[in-house]
């Protein structure tokens, strides 16, 4: 009761610390990743309680990866092992954007069927982020299936598109824009950069394009804008809610921190009874700013998220 179920990928990122891309890059850091695991250690540095759903590898990687959810508290009930890590490869270029390759093992194949969702109620959240979700394999069929679990209990659903260029080829791109508004429009949140949000909407301008997102169903929209902040959007109020500034490392897990940390902080306001309206959640929002800014500020995303305690300490 009262958690946040996220599911997904977890993965190996391979970290390379040199900034000519990944062509020229000599030597990588292992750190644990996936954007849905990302999501779980960020809800649970925030002190409410994750669970993640996936396929974790049977190998060294998947050891080590279990090892990690279990180090951050990440519940893990509803997963089970079997085949190979992805690995992902991430390095920045000389402009300092992230430049990834992967390699897709076993989270494609985590089968709803394999899987009993009744421990999950209308109380809780379920986040969908999906980075892999969308490509071939069983995963794509266990999120539809969780996603009508969710509709059928009346849950709170989050989703996050995760675009990554190098997985949606430019064949696949229709593909993926009608499974984003098939998400979306029973999404009570739904969390895009303002990339995603021009692919998805097919428009240019942000305003237009955050109603379009309501008009498809969802209730909160954010667009996260890099070192500008975030665009919130609810009950027809819009506001940039404004970052801070650091000395960026490696960006990565940064959007996936903010969302945890939103996630988790909306559920302790439901939890308290409080009324979910503008002014909370741009509240909400710019701690979550924070959450994010301070992630970009090492390598590896679950090591850098940083605790509520360490961001309350800050203000």
């Amino acid at each position: 009761m009262n958690k946040v179920y996220c599911i997904g990928e977890l993965l190996i990122d391979m970290v390379s610390t040199s900034k000519n891309g990944l062509k020229n890059a000599t030597s990588f850091e292992k750190k644990a990743g996936g954007a849905p695991a990302n999501v779980a250690c960020a809800i649970s540095k925030m002190g409410k309680e994750a669970q993640f759903m996936g396929q974790i590898g049977e190998d060294f990687f998947g050891e080590y990866l279990l090892e990690v959810l279990q180090k951050y508290n990440i519940g893990t009930n509803l997963c089970y092992k079997g085949g190979n890590t992805t690995l992902a490869f991430v390095c920045l270029d000389e402009n300092g954007e992230r430049d990834f390759s992967f390699m897709q093992g076993c989270d494609k194949d985590y089968d709803y069927k394999k899987i009993d969702f009744s421990c999950i109620d209308n109380k809780d959240i379920i986040h969908f982020g999906s980075a892999t979700g969308f490509l071939e394999g069983n995963l794509k069929e266990t999120y539809i299936k969780l996603f009508e679990y969710a509709k059928s209990k009346k849950i709170f659903i989050s989703f996050d598109p995760n675009y990554r260029k190098n997985l949606i080829k430019e064949n696949m791109l229709t593909q993926f824009i009608d499974d984003c508004k098939f998400f979306i429009k029973n999404s009570s949140f739904v969390k895009m950069s303002d990339e995603e949000l021009k692919i998805i909407s097919g428009k240019n301008d942000l305003k237009d394009g955050i109603n379009y997102i309501h008009s498809l169903g969802s209730k909160i929209v954010t667009i996260t804008l890099g070192k500008e902040g975030t665009l919130l959007s609810f009950n027809n109020h819009i506001e940039t809610i404004p970052s801070i500034k650091i000395n960026q490392i490696d960006s990565t897990g940064a959007g996936d921190a903010f969302v945890g940390s939103m996630l988790a902080l909306i559920l302790e306001t439901i939890q308290n009874n409080e009324q979910l309206n503008f002014d909370t959640l741009k509240n909400i929002c710019k701690f979550s700013n924070k959450v994010g800014a301070i992630t970009c500020t090492n390598y590896g995303a679950m090591d850098s998220i940083p605790t509520k305690k360490q961001i309350e300490d800050m203000l």
